[in-house]
């Protein structure tokens, strides 16, 4: 079984909306699809293995259609997990504490070169951007058991500098009880 892209689950509000308008009907998505359609678009690299699902052929030709429109979105990056775009914005609070730089660890030449690699490999696939603030921790490269490696970042240091969320624990707390925050 090939890698499978997921499942949507549509409201009914989605659906109602999508029923009044007549997009859902098959000619129409078939049209809309048929006008994105380019003849350059290359084939995915995953394509003949891609599990779509128990559709018909010609389904399955329109999905594809669709997902070599938008390989950019739906193509694994060469090392990375999936990526997600959001417009969520994460602030850790470390109170007053003075920013950590923390130097490299010693590492095999061999081990560099992994971790030159990866890091090229995020910054080409923009996981990742360069950066020249004040904080900074080491790499830790960490065996998996078929042979490979993961690439990790040592945050102990952050972590202990970081101010605890209160609001947090109390919504885990009453999430384990079935309370509400109010």
């Amino acid at each position: 079984m090939g890698p499978v892209l997921g499942t949507w689950v549509p409201t009914d509000e989605t659906m109602q909306l999508l029923e009044m308008n007549g997009e859902l009907e098959r000619a129409h998505v078939a049209e809309w699809v048929a006008k994105l359609k380019k003849d350059d678009a290359a084939p995915l690299t995953n394509e003949d293995s891609l599990d779509i699902g128990e559709i018909r052929l010609e389904e399955r030709d329109l999905v594809v259609a669709l997902l070599r429109q938008y390989a950019n979105i739906v193509e694994k990056k060469k090392g990375c997990p999936p990526l997600a775009q959001t417009e969520v914005v994460h602030h850790i609070n470390t109170g007053d504490a003075a920013p950590i730089m923390m130097r490299r660890r010693r590492h095999a030449v061999s081990e560099n070169a992994i971790i030159d690699k990866e890091v090229d490999d995020m910054l080409q696939d923009g996981v990742s951007e360069e950066g020249s603030g004040a904080w900074g921790f080491p790499v830790v490269l960490v065996r998996k058991k078929d042979g490979s490696v993961r690439f990790c970042i040592d945050y102990c240091a952050l972590n202990a500098v970081t101010v605890k969320d209160v609001w947090m624990k109390r919504w885990r707390l009453s999430m384990t009880r079935g309370d509400s925050l109010a």
